[in-house]
């Protein structure tokens, strides 16, 4: 123990040195006021000769990433989704591999009526995490305030198939989706009828034309 005791007080004494070496020019420009001190006996910082180093941060990039993250959820449960948007985007700088935030993010465009980044930032989430159910939905939602129906049923239907006993996405996106493709069948189909209708009616009467031509 004293010999450890020994060595650990050498290396502070030839640490403390160096450090003397660098601030040697300092202390010839001491004020006389520092010198009568030191006369007097009066005790000197030194370590406020130190040169000052520049702060540094020690938070782990993930770990503030984390922290950016969990402070936009409460932002946009506060329906502050502009601040909630900014906190993640500074997060997926730090974090860009982290499919929550996208996530998260394209619920809240989609909540300010950004659907198209709202749309590219789902799909992003999907390619990140192509077998997470929630990316799928995410995207399938977005998708339908656009008025692709179509191309959120095939989401809903990607969602379903990775996480089946789900009753929300069933009843609440997968139903809801293919109730209005068939509002979508049904109002083609009403606005084909009339047509339809009328291209009879034409074809009927040339036949009409063309019998009373072959009597004459």
């Amino acid at each position: 123990m004293n010999q450890e005791k020994c060595l650990k007080t050498t290396k502070t004494s030839f640490g403390w040195k160096r450090k003397a070496n660098v601030i040697s020019k300092k202390i010839e420009h001491f004020s006389a006021e520092t010198v009568n001190n030191y006369e007097n006996n009066e005790p000197i910082d030194w370590l406020s000769l130190l040169p000052k180093k520049p702060a540094l941060s020690l938070e782990d990039p993930i770990v503030k990433s984390a922290r950016l993250k969990n402070e936009g959820i409460v932002l946009a449960e506060a329906d502050r989704f502009w601040e909630a948007i900014k906190k993640w985007d500074d997060a997926i700088q730090l974090n860009p591999k982290d499919e929550k935030i996208f996530e998260m993010k394209s619920q809240a465009l989609t909540s300010v009526g950004e659907i198209e980044p709202a749309i590219e930032t789902a799909k992003i989430t999907v390619s990140l995490a192509p077998t997470w159910w929630v990316g799928h939905q995410t995207l399938g939602r977005a998708l339908a305030n656009k008025g692709e129906i179509r191309m959120a049923l095939k989401s809903f239907s990607r969602a379903i198939h990775l996480n089946p006993l789900d009753k929300e996405l069933w009843e609440e996106d997968l139903l809801w989706a293919k109730s209005l493709v068939d509002k979508l069948l049904n109002r083609d189909m009403g606005d084909l009828e009339p047509m339809l209708e009328h291209d009879c009616s034409s074809i009927s009467e040339s036949n009409s034309d063309d019998s009373d031509e072959s009597f004459t």
